[in-house]
């Protein structure tokens, strides 16, 4: 994340998109549906007050959290080319492992046989 705006957008999305928003959203929701008649704060007709609220931050928030995941996404995406470079050399160098494996195997192959095949010395 390169920018001010960036780092606002992801910070927004990242607390909109938690559970804990979710259940203060819904618990301020239950409040001013349930606890506005019982204690007369709020006068107006509650339903389509309350619809237009909703309704106003939803709209409020779709942009911002479309932006959020858009650079959420680009950051996912420039530490997966970063991961796959890493995961690229790392198989280039089990490649040149392997490669010594076998022809260490191959002279210590060799090597049994010119042993195998030589006159053992006589033991005292």
């Amino acid at each position: 994340m390169t920018n001010w705006n960036d780092r606002i957008a992801s910070g927004i999305t990242r607390l909109v998109t938690s559970m804990w928003f979710l259940y203060g959203f819904v618990v301020f929701i239950g409040l001013w549906m349930w606890g506005s008649p019982l204690m007369h704060w709020d006068n107006s007709p509650n339903y389509p007050v309350m619809l237009y609220w909703v309704n106003l931050f939803q709209a409020l928030m779709l942009p911002v959290l479309a932006v959020g995941q858009m650079v959420l996404n680009r950051s996912n995406q420039a530490r997966e080319q970063r991961e796959f470079e890493i995961v690229k050399k790392l198989n280039l160098l089990l490649e040149h492992i392997d490669t010594d494996l076998n022809r260490v195997h191959q002279e210590l192959s060799a090597l049994e046989e010119t042993e195998e095949n030589s006159p053992s010395k006589p033991q005292p």
